[in-house]
């Protein structure tokens, strides 16, 4: 996916087009069609002239590749204010969407000199309008590794909400700290995840290393899409009754505990309608002589 913002013909280019226009005129009308012309340049000289006096901010065309962030942690954006018609936009083209009074988008971390980061919101076009910003020392944080996927052609992005009504929105970012962003972006995908509020531990890691060891590939921690799929507690006090499976790269790595499953059934189940996987992030790490072992990143 690539992100775009409109563009508008250069003055120049339009003063080009006008002049050959102008000859041409001239060439087949002879002097009338030299008049005409000249006419022509006039007025498109002082239009030119006037929207550029009335558009001082200038917009570009960029080719970069939008690469899914992660999203366990919560960010506010800052200077919103002065970009209420922008989020405004957003917000009329998603309101069908809204959840519990706030409406999805997506946003897109354009890091600035200064060790400042834009806050782009993306329409359903893929052009982008400017939201906000990241507080100044979130800013300093964000930027280096937005810095690298600048190098590499990309852009980050993180799932945006809207709050409140015009003509006065906020926005938050569900997006991760800055250490879990340089844990495998790449394996991050861009299908939609649980919002990921809070770290959920999972039973029955130990019968499942070696999926895990394939997994990490010697590396830890390593940050990862999980897929939980309902299924039965196989042993104990609670034998036969429902819980979620934990899968990655389709095989089993675990399951959550009985009471666990319980909490999150219903969520899962909501979820799995809306998008069609129920899917989360998760961060396997190494606990030493008790193996890997894979926390999820689930709803509060």
């Amino acid at each position: 996916m690539t992100m775009q913002q409109r563009t508008e013909p250069s003055p120049a280019a339009v003063l080009i087009a006008v002049a050959v226009l102008a000859l041409v005129l001239t060439v087949a009308l002879g002097p009338l069609g030299f008049v005409i012309g000249l006419a022509l340049f006039a007025l498109m000289f002082v239009g030119t002239k006037h929207n550029h006096a009335s558009e001082p901010v200038t917009t570009m065309r960029t080719r970069s590749r939008i690469r899914r962030l992660s999203t366990a942690g919560r960010v506010a954006v800052v200077d919103e204010s002065h970009h209420q018609d922008a989020i405004a936009e957003i917000a009329r083209q998603a309101s069908a969407l809204a959840v519990d009074g706030a409406v999805p988008a997506t946003a897109v971390l354009v890091p600035e000199s200064g060790k400042v980061v834009r806050v782009d919101l993306l329409r359903t076009d893929g052009s982008a309008v400017t939201a906000g910003y990241l507080r100044g020392d979130q800013a300093t944080d964000y930027q280096p590794l937005l810095l690298e996927l600048a190098e590499r052609g990309e852009l980050g992005s993180c799932p945006a909400r809207i709050l409140g009504s015009g003509p006065h929105y906020g926005v938050h970012l569900h997006l991760g700290v800055p250490r879990l962003l340089l844990l495998d972006h790449e394996a991050l995908g861009t299908a939609p995840t649980l919002p990921a509020e809070q770290q959920v531990t999972i039973t029955d890691e130990e019968s499942h290393q070696h999926v895990l060891h394939r997994v990490v590939n010697g590396r830890t921690p390593v940050h990862v899409i999980a897929e939980l799929k309902d299924c039965r507690i196989a042993r104990g006090s609670h034998i036969g009754e429902h819980t979620l499976e934990v899968l990655l790269e389709g095989e089993r790595i675990g399951q959550l505990a009985h009471s666990t499953g319980r909490r999150y059934w219903e969520t899962v189940q909501q979820w799995r309608a809306r998008t069609g996987r129920a899917l989360c992030e998760a961060v396997i790490t190494n606990e030493g002589t008790r193996g890997l072992h894979a926390k999820l990143l689930l709803p509060k």
